[in-house]
């Protein structure tokens, strides 16, 4: 999984993006922009020191969009150790899928809702401090009501039926309510999805032709993205029908080689990364648990004159980043949660015990092989 870890709210760990560092700053301006328009008296540290705190609140509004999510999963019975906070909401970094339609509809529709509803309490906290009549009470009320702009826009964004977007997700939920299967609930995202995009690609096409360049562009752009986003979806399709049939077992590298925490990097970096051993990653075990995992990706962010210095527990990847495989888990799903990981490999974990690794290699060699066969079950 990306991101920081820096905070833990309701047992759940809050993980967030470098970029919100520029988005902060960016919502900061524009609300020092705000304030010293409608109060052009006031000093400008303070009207600073009012941005800034927009623009860690416009923060706080997203992360609660995404916790919204993350508790109403908890409570239908999904898992959810983390989530990662994005600049329009979405959903746990692992985009965890409830196993009923209805309950998928109400933890992606809850985000969206939480965005609206706290945009419009805003706006009547704003309304209230202007009616104050003071020069501070118009000012908190700019910054206030710029903040309810903002959330209700993350709200309403979202509800566009876009995957990756909360209204992606709604849309699949409810095709999937109704059809009973989620495969036809990922193909009316997608066809949603399409559309979506090509609208906003008109619109921005609209918009530059008219002469708003920068923002025909963002809109254009952003319909692209829905694009590229539904034929991902289609790609999923493919691969769901190529390998939907196996489990983690069917995939996994069994008795895989495992390593202790305590030994340096350079016992088996060499290995990791000259293909020396048939395996991408290791997983790091204490007794007999894994409290890890060591792969070619870990390997590479050190230089090489610390490998001698550097234990692999210092090395290591650790949960939740590093999420546990069950052997009979859907091998589709799994490999999502692998590749949302961005890791080399996940342990396959059964009672406590590890029955083996599924990487990125030993997926790619099924694949291959299902591919393979294709042509000679058709003859």
């Amino acid at each position: 999984m990306i991101g920081v870890p820096i905070a833990r709210v309701l047992g759940i760990e809050i993980r967030v993006q470098l970029g919100w560092v520029l988005v902060v700053a960016l919502v900061a301006a524009l609300a020092v922009i705000q304030v010293g328009t409608a109060v052009p008296t006031l000093p400008a540290p303070v009207q600073w020191i009012l941005g800034g705190a927009v623009g860690i609140a416009f923060f706080v509004s997203a992360m609660l969009h995404d916790l919204g999510h993350a508790v109403v999963a908890r409570r239908r019975g999904v898992v959810v150790e983390s989530i990662l906070v994005s600049f329009f909401g979405g959903t746990t970094p692992a985009d965890a899928t409830a196993p009923v339609a209805r309950d998928d509809l109400a933890i992606a529709a809850s985000g969206p809702v939480v965005s609206v509803v706290l945009g419009v309490v805003l706006a009547a906290i704003a309304l209230g401090l202007d009616s104050l009549g003071t020069e501070m009470g118009v000012a908190l009320g700019q910054i206030v009501i710029v903040l309810a702009v903002l959330n209700v826009l993350i709200g309403l964004v979202n509800f566009i039926p876009a995957y990756p977007l909360d209204g992606g997700r709604i849309v699949r939920a409810l095709a999937w309510g109704r059809s009973g299967s989620v495969k036809g609930g990922w193909k009316a995202a997608a066809a949603t999805g399409r559309l979506s995009g090509l609208v906003g690609l008109s619109i921005g096409g609209g918009l530059f032709l008219t002469g708003e360049i920068t923002n025909g562009a963002m809109v254009a752009l952003s319909g692209w993205f829905l694009i590229l986003s539904s034929r991902a979806i289609r790609e999923r399709l493919k691969v769901d029908a190529l390998i939907g049939d196996l489990v983690v077992s069917d995939a996994m590298e069994r008795n895989p080689t495992t390593v202790n925490a305590s030994l340096t990097v350079d016992t088996l970096a060499g290995q990791l990364l000259d293909g020396e051993t048939p395996t991408t990653a290791i997983p790091v075990m204490e007794g007999t648990a894994v409290v890890g995992m060591l792969g070619v990706r870990e390997v590479r962010r050190l230089r090489r004159g610390a490998w001698g210095i550097t234990r692999v527990g210092d090395a290591m990847t650790r949960p939740p980043r590093m999420v546990e495989l069950a052997p009979g888990a859907g091998l589709v799903d799994a490999v999502e949660r692998l590749h949302r990981s961005g890791l080399d490999g996940l342990p396959v974990i059964l009672d406590g015990a590890l029955q083996g690794v599924l990487t990125r290699r030993s997926v790619g060699q099924v694949v291959r092989d299902r591919t393979a066969s294709q042509p000679a079950a058709g003859r």
